[in-house]
């Protein structure tokens, strides 16, 4: 079983960082933080069972990259890749090394709720279970973004693993985003 981080371009060091752990007068600060204009309540909450902030964390996906822009590149005009590459982590390399949950939310929440709820989380172990297919709720929320306009966001509706603290990359595979 396997969960997904796209590589941060350009990508220094042998670990990510949260973003509260990083300089937040820096450029890659910035950067990332722009990722949360009109969400800056989901920077602000705190994740049950990790109790700790959104920011605190580093996001995986459930969703092997590959197949969100297998599907993205068939539904959005002028489809790019701002990121080709990202790591692919086995569960082996995270559980008993690092504290992590899943957060799992499959459906809307009204505009503006960032809360993430005690339901939505589950302790990250071996039960864990990679997603082989983008969720329905993904596809049908970018048809959506498609027809009413709205960001693509890569990872709706797709469960996130969530690893508190910093995370030494060093072992980690690499892989490369493919179009074609």
């Amino acid at each position: 079983m396997f969960i997904y981080h796209m590589k941060p371009f350009p990508f220094e060091g042998t670990q990510l960082i949260p973003l509260n752990q990083m300089d937040s007068s820096s450029e890659l600060y910035k950067r990332y933080a722009q990722k949360y204009i009109g969400r800056e309540d989901l920077m602000r909450g705190v994740i049950p069972k990790l109790e700790c902030r959104w920011n605190d964390v580093i996001q995986f996906s459930a969703v092997n990259p590959q197949l969100i822009v297998d599907h993205l590149k068939n539904i959005e005009d002028d489809f790019k890749i701002s990121r080709g590459e990202y790591f692919k982590v086995h569960i082996d390399q995270i559980i008993g090394k690092y504290n992590g949950v899943v957060f799992d939310r499959r459906k809307k929440q009204p505009k503006g709720d960032f809360v993430i709820y005690d339901h939505e989380i589950q302790a990250l172990d071996h039960s864990y279970s990679e997603l082989k297919e983008v969720p329905k709720e993904t596809i049908n929320f970018w048809k959506t973004v498609k027809k009413e306009g709205g960001k693509f966001l890569w990872f709706a509706f797709v469960p996130h693993i969530l690893i508190k603290g910093k995370i030494d990359i060093k072992d980690f595979e690499v892989c490369s985003l493919k179009l074609s």
